[in-house]
């Protein structure tokens, strides 16, 4: 079955969710003491694992370019998890969500920077309204904004993510999705364990398993497996800079979670917030020239 651009942005918008579910999980994995570097190294695992078991024919066949493709998509996706999470510690939960999301602005100039791909004006437009969409998601306004080292962190996150997505988009096209997926689980998994070293082993004798197995098992199979599956096979078919956009949306729906299953509460921020990167994305996918064009044919035609 062909993918068109249409059917790309829905698969996107559907591993959005699934990621913005995820937040809510990962919160009940850490209240029942499930460290960072284990939640990471788990669901790398269990993502790997799911990936060899249903593309393994094609996994054992990659070549050393699609090795190299997969290796950097996943160097790419795992630097932007590891500085948003290092980033954290030492910033504000909404300075961290708010800078991470810049990621967006850089897309399309990166986009064009490495591969030429033209910056539309409406993009710039799409780019303010989700920016100021999430400055009153994350709250940023109500805060005195200030730069230290967790910021910075931060900020090399967004590079990161903003160099993933711009890669998958255009630079991995040569190689199979199931390859992809599988190197972006294996680099996952790697260092994830690396990082679970870091913070100490004995940290697993706190754990509450009968509370952490559920959210692990989530995170693994529905957040990664499913959730960047469909993110790799989405991207080889839309543009960068809308993808971007549209991942943006899983700070909204990790709010709507969050809400649902009453671990926050619902604000005027959150709905116009959610509005604006609504509204972003609407505007970033709309085809005006072909609606002038209609719309000049029609007018033709009443005369």
């Amino acid at each position: 079955m062909k993918i068109t651009k249409s059917m790309a942005n829905v698969l996107l918008l559907l591993a959005s969710i699934l990621w913005g579910s995820g937040f809510v999980v990962i919160k009940v994995a850490l209240d029942a003491n499930v460290s960072v570097g284990f939640i990471n190294f788990f669901r790398g695992i269990l993502f790997a694992v799911l990936v060899l078991m249903f593309f393994h024919k094609k996994i054992f066949k990659m070549t050393f370019k699609e090795f190299t493709i997969g290796l950097i998509a996943g160097l790419l996706n795992f630097g932007g998890y590891m500085t948003q999470t290092i980033g954290i510690q030492y910033t504000t939960p909404s300075n961290n969500a708010f800078i991470s999301s810049t990621y967006v602005v850089m897309v399309p100039f990166i986009a064009w920077i490495i591969y030429r791909k033209k910056v539309q004006v409406k993009s710039f437009i799409s780019i303010l309204f989700c920016l100021l969409g999430m400055a009153l998601l994350t709250g940023i306004f109500n805060t005195a904004f200030t730069i230290n080292i967790g910021d910075i962190y931060s900020l090399i996150c967004a590079l990161f993510y903003a160099g993933s997505i711009v890669y998958l988009s255009y630079g991995a096209k040569a190689a199979d999705v199931s390859v992809v997926v599988f190197m972006l689980a294996a680099v996952q998994a790697i260092g994830g364990f690396v990082f679970f070293l870091w913070e100490g082993i004995g940290q697993l004798a706190a754990v509450n398993w009968s509370v952490a197995i559920v959210p692990l098992l989530y995170i693994g199979i529905i957040c990664s497996f499913v959730g960047q599956t469909l993110q790799v096979l989405a991207q080889k078919h839309t543009a960068a800079t809308t993808a971007g956009l549209i991942m943006m949306l899983e700070g909204v729906f990790g709010s709507v979670f969050s809400i649902a299953f009453g671990f926050d509460r619902f604000t005027v921020n959150l709905f116009w917030g959610g509005t604006l990167i609504t509204l972003s994305l609407i505007l970033m996918e709309t085809d005006f020239q072909q609606l002038l064009t209609k719309a000049h044919s029609r007018s033709k035609g009443i005369h």
